[in-house]
Order: structure tokens, then C-alpha cells, then sequence
């Protein structure tokens, strides 16, 4: 494990992704009043009433699902690390996931624009869709609610528990290098148990989706049970961060299974249906997947 932890802080890094987007939600503290009275309440805090500035907005809704299919991309290029939002990320793949996220800070750049340019109309468009819950006053300017939003992308090295820079003394600094360690490769256990996981989440799928119901029936079977299933052949290539043989093995194996497979073909034929569920089958009994419950 010390050897993986040298080797993965010279050929990877810690990333994280910070996307900040305007709500256009507002807490109403006069209706929540009046709520409260009606109902009799003896607790002004009995209840909270939260009104969207923008109902119905087409260009803010387009923002916020942007933002989670962003994210979304992010974890599926790089591999948990710690509770605070870093994630690591094989060297290997720096290029292409600077490029993927460049991209999505470009669309995400457009989509802003297009809800900032039509602003005021919107605005005024939400003075009629409210009624009487409508209060100018809650409505920032352009020019403020345009520094809400920002898409960055921070990159850190992954430090070692060399990198301790502390006067302790030489026994003190031993057992904190020696705690480090251990951190490290709870860390990156969890990583590895991520890559597992994801494996075994697309043999599990394809194994339910191929096999025949109660009644002897085929189950509704979705074109992205075997693309999502092929994509995450070409994405451990890159996440096998400690290029662990087994891994390596049971990639190769899924990549086999699915060599050439269409899924319409999978759809109407019984015997290739039958063929990649034996193959898919023996993959999920011949490997220990950790820890996927």
C-alpha cells in the first residue's frame, strides 16, 4: 500500500469542481406570517414559506440541471477521496478531463448568458406569475446576480506525509507521518472500492435487465444498460489508479462480454440475449466486488 501511495502522488492529483448558480428562491416572511395566523399557530416559526422569483423559468431551470449533469460528468471521470469535495484524478487523464470541463464551463458560460440577456423581461414576466406575491424589491440587479454565478475547477497535488512542515520532534513527526499513511490508504481503499462498485452496478443492471421476469417475459431493456456498461470499460481504464491486475481482469472480461454487442439485437434475439447473460453471470461470481450493498 505505501508503494500504490508514492506512485499515486506522482501520477495523480486532486481535483474538485465549484459551480455557484443563482436560486431565485426567496423566503417570504410576510406569508409565512399570515400562514402561521391562519392556522392558529402559537410558533411564528410553526412553518416557512419559500416562494420562487422565477416560477416557469426556462433559462434559470436550464442552469441548475446543467449544473448536476456538470457534477455528474466530474465523479464519473475521477474517483472519491475525502468529505470535502476532492476527488482524485489519474495524470493520465488530465487532458482529456480538462477538456471535458472546459467544455461544461463553456455551456455553462451560455446558458447564463442567455438567462442574464433576457433578465428584465424575466423579470417583468414574474410580476404576472406571482400576482400579488410579487415584491421588486427582492429582485437584485443584473449586474449582481451575474457574479453569482461561477464555474471553477481547483486542481491540488497529492501530498505524501513527507510534506509535513512542522518544528516536532523527530518521534513526533514519525507518528504523525505514520497516521498520515493510514489515512491515505483508508482514502484510497475507499477509491478502489468506488471502481468496484461501479462495475459491479452495470453487471448487476445487466443481469436483471436479461434475465426473464416471474411470468417467463423479457424485461424492458433501455439502449443504456449496455452503452453505460461499455463507456465504463473505456473510464476504469483510466481509474485503475494503482493498475491492480484483478481489476484490469475483470474489465477485460466485461469488455469481452460486450465486444460487438447491440442492444437491439439483445432485444430480439434469444440466443445472444442468453450468451452475454452466462458471460455476464460468470463475471459477477468469479470476483469479490467489495463492499456494494
Amino acid at each position: 500500500m505505501t508503494n500504490h501511495l508514492s506512485a499515486i502522488a506522482r501520477s495523480g492529483l486532486l481535483v474538485s469542481v465549484n459551480v455557484s448558480t443563482y436560486s431565485g428562491r426567496k423566503q417570504d416572511k410576510r406569508t409565512q406570517a399570515e400562514v402561521v395566523s391562519a392556522k392558529g399557530s402559537g410558533s411564528a416559526r410553526a412553518a416557512s414559506v419559500y416562494k420562487n422569483l422565477f416560477s416557469d423559468c426556462a433559462e434559470l431551470d436550464s442552469i441548475v440541471k446543467f449544473q448536476a449533469r456538470a457534477r455528474s460528468r466530474h465523479y464519473s471521470m475521477t474517483l472519491p477521496w475525502n468529505d470535502n469535495g476532492l476527488r482524485l484524478l489519474p495524470a493520465r487523464s488530465l487532458l482529456e478531463y480538462k477538456a471535458e470541463m472546459n467544455k461544461c464551463a463553456d455551456e455553462f458560460g451560455l446558458l447564463v448568458d442567455k438567462f442574464l440577456d433576457k433578465y428584465d423581461i424575466l423579470v417583468s414576466a414574474a410580476a404576472f406569475k406571482l400576482g400579488t406575491l410579487f415584491d421588486r424589491a427582492e429582485y437584485p440587479l443584473r449586474e449582481q446576480v451575474a457574479r453569482r454565478f461561477s464555474f471553477d475547477v481547483d486542481f491540488t497535488p497529492l501530498p505524501t506525509a513527507g510534506d509535513f512542515r512542522v518544528d516536532v520532534e523527530n518521534e513526533a513527526l514519525a507518528e504523525l507521518a505514520q497516521e498520515y499513511d493510514k489515512r491515505m490508504a483508508s482514502l484510497l481503499a475507499g477509491a478502489l472500492q468506488d471502481a468496484w462498485t461501479r462495475m459491479y452496478v452495470v453487471l448487476a443492471r445487466l443481469k436483471d435487465r436479461l434475465t426473464l421476469d416471474d411470468e417467463g417475459k423479457r424485461k424492458t431493456f433501455h439502449a443504456t444498460t449496455v452503452t453505460n456498461a461499455q463507456e465504463l470499460c473505456d473510464t476504469l481504464t483510466q481509474l485503475n489508479v494503482t493498475n491492480d491486475p484483478v481489476l484490469e481482469a475483470a474489465r477485460q472480461k466485461l469488455e469481452e462480454a460486450l465486444m460487438g454487442v447491440q442492444p437491439e439485437v439483445l432485444r430480439k434475439e434469444e440466443g445472444e440475449r442468453l450468451v452475454v447473460l452466462q458471460k455476464v453471470s460468470s463475471i459477477l461470481d468469479a470476483f469479490d466486488f467489495g463492499d456494494v450493498e
